[in-house]
């Protein structure tokens, strides 16, 4: 009688086991998700990114990152007609029911100093205005009422869930001066904005990287986010690529976990990442990286398990499509620089339109229950 009621208990807590793993394995605890970037500027690629995104998306990443109207902004004037259209564009093509990120680069591309002006050639917009508007210390509360009312207007049209107003914040290559204005910054627009949202999520950005400033920095800025919100492209700085070999079992053990342990109460989310699937040589920035599909499926396979432990919020690959062809359109207008390179071949699908292995490891997961 004991043997046979010992045998029942022993039986009915693997049942229990197995039961809770099965259910944790076909649920997952964050939206995926994707930016409309193209494979080229064309309506065709534009749309087949849109598809994408209604197909096999939870949520569209809006980026922002082409500088900020100061001057229409700040006095609540007509924004550029191109910016408009930019945006109506991105209103009438998100599909009902998506979880919209807005992201906003209020940092130029360098990400250690403040963006330029939206389009310098802007109609009506003179050589003295830029001027005024480059002059302006970071932290003065014209660049600060410019930048809260430029984000106010991108919210009232594009009504996000969340929002990354301080796109990539804790670059190792501050200058000291310049960060602490940074700061002031981001903490006079933090405050406004959520004055005028409460409800709304508003957060920096930090990209995961090694040097001893990265936790520094984003520490000192904690108080101003409401998640902890990463930026991670490793292939081109993490340590155990130092030799070329890119491979995702080699990263460190607390590669991830070192930022999302920077206040464990705040959600966790993967604002952008994505890793590539080919060799990656960019002689100007001294990186010559081998790119595998087997080493990219692992890595989204990586995070994804990261983002479930972490009961993330969501995490979102930056492009679904390599954009060789976009590059080439870039060189040819004379826009070209040799960052666009880093991220050319990190699609889910390549520049031929053929799924890599890493897209149905995106399928897999997103067929999972959400349990949020």
């Amino acid at each position: 009688m004991q043997k046979t009621s010992l045998l029942f208990v022993t039986v009915s807590v693997l049942c229990l086991f197995s039961c809770s793993r099965n259910k944790e394995e076909a649920t997952r605890s964050f939206y995926l998700g994707v930016t409309p970037w193209p494979a080229d500027f064309t309506l065709a690629e534009v749309n087949k990114a849109y598809q994408f995104i209604r197909e096999d998306c939870d949520l569209v990443s809006h980026h922002f990152d082409e500088g900020i109207p100061y001057e229409e902004a700040f006095y609540n004037r007509p924004i550029p007609a191109r910016l408009v259209q930019d945006v109506g564009f991105r209103k009438s093509n998100t599909a009902a029911g998506k979880k919209i990120l807005l992201s906003v680069s209020v940092l130029d591309l360098t990400r250690k100093q403040r963006a330029g002006y939206y389009t310098d050639t802007a109609a009506g917009i003179t050589d003295s205005v830029l001027a005024y508007w480059r002059q302006l210390p970071f932290n003065d509360p014209s660049t600060v009422t410019a930048y809260v009312n430029y984000i106010r207007y991108l919210v009232d049209e594009l009504h996000p869930d969340y929002v990354n107003y301080g796109v990539e914040s804790n670059t190792d290559g501050w200058d000291v001066v310049q960060f602490s204005r940074y700061k002031s910054f981001l903490s006079q627009c933090y405050t406004q904005l959520k004055a005028a949202f409460p409800d709304l999520p508003f957060f920096v950005s930090f990209m995961v990287y090694e040097t001893p400033s990265a936790l520094s920095l984003s520490r000192e800025l904690l108080p101003y986010t409401d998640y902890i919100a990463v930026s991670a492209y490793p292939y081109t700085t993490v340590s155990s690529s130092a030799n070329g070999n890119t491979d995702p079992a080699l990263f460190p053990a607390d590669y991830f976990s070192r930022f999302a342990e920077l206040d464990p109460s705040k959600p966790f989310v993967f604002a952008e990442t994505a890793y590539i699937a080919e060799d990656l040589q960019v002689p100007s920035f001294s990186l010559n990286k081998q790119g595998t599909l087997a080493w990219q499926k692992a890595y989204f396979e990586k995070v994804a398990a990261f983002c479930q432990q972490r009961n993330a919020l969501f995490l979102v690959w930056f492009c679904y499509k390599d954009y060789d062809a976009a590059n080439t359109t870039l060189q040819g207008l004379g826009l070209f620089q040799d960052l666009f390179k880093l991220w050319e071949d990190t699609g889910l699908v390549d520049e031929n339109g053929q799924a890599r292995p890493v897209l149905q490891s995106w399928r897999n997961w997103r067929q999972r229950t959400f349990r949020h």
